[in-house]
């Protein structure tokens, strides 16, 4: 056999091999059944509080104001400087909801401002107003709030709630009113008209810290709103406000 025949043989072995190899192969082959995975997700859903006390009494010693509640909000008549407004404001986990981190903002808005002059401007009683309320829940709940104000605004606080809130968890709230100031806000605060905004957000608690929830921007999230509409005071004192 000369070296022609013996590639041409060689070739062909290989070539067989291969063969053989493949076929082998072949044997071993299987398929499995389709198997479905059912996974079903968990979900977070709150409610805003935002409403009058439930033992809400208006009485004319105290007050000269009416608080009514609308679908809009709650809208506060003939408020005089130094009344506490009562307003409750806070948040409830539904029964059925996964634990969840949850954050209100608080926004005050001055819609009408008749004795703006040089001493104070509509943005000044803004901030003061945020700051009364951001003073009050300090106060009275700072133990389980915590207070960050929202870059480049000055009337608008985001308060965390600091501890996970599991599912039932019922009537946390943030504050239950509002003071008006007293002795400074005279005359020139008459006819004041202001709203005060606030909104709910949540989110899983499981598989997100507290600080990956504070660093999550709000506009991601979906929001519960509370809108609130205003009341002109018809007093020459009057302050008029609608949180």
């Amino acid at each position: 056999m000369n070296r022609k025949k013996l590639l041409i043989t060689g070739l062909s072995l290989l070539l067989v091999a291969a063969v053989s190899v493949g076929a082998t192969l072949a044997y071993f082959t299987d398929t499995s059944e389709a198997k479905s995975n059912v996974i079903t997700l968990g979900h977070v859903d709150i409610d805003l509080i935002d409403r009058l006390p439930e033992d809400y009494a208006e009485t004319e010693d105290d007050h000269t104001w009416k608080g009514t509640e609308g679908k809009d909000g709650i809208t506060y008549e003939d408020v005089l400087p130094g009344d506490f407004v009562e307003k409750e404001v806070g948040f409830s986990v539904k029964s059925d909801s996964m634990d969840a981190w949850v954050a209100i903002q608080v926004q005050t808005v001055v819609t009408e401002l008749p004795g703006e002059t040089e001493t104070f401007t509509k943005a000044d009683v803004e901030k003061e107003l945020s700051e009364l309320i951001q003073d009050y829940v300090e106060k009275s709940a700072g133990s389980v709030w915590e207070a960050v104000p929202v870059s480049g605004e000055n009337n608008k606080v985001t308060y965390y709630f600091r501890n996970v809130a599991p599912g039932g968890t019922d009537n946390v709230l943030l504050f239950d009113g509002i003071q008006i100031p007293g002795k400074t806000w005279d005359n020139a605060y008459a006819g004041v008209k202001f709203n005060v905004n606030v909104q709910a957000v949540a989110v899983q608690a499981d598989n997100v810290s507290y600080a990956q929830f504070k660093a999550m921007p709000w506009s991601d999230f979906k929001q519960y709103t509370a809108p609130s509409t205003t009341t002109p005071g018809t007093g020459e004192d009057d302050v008029t406000e609608n949180p």
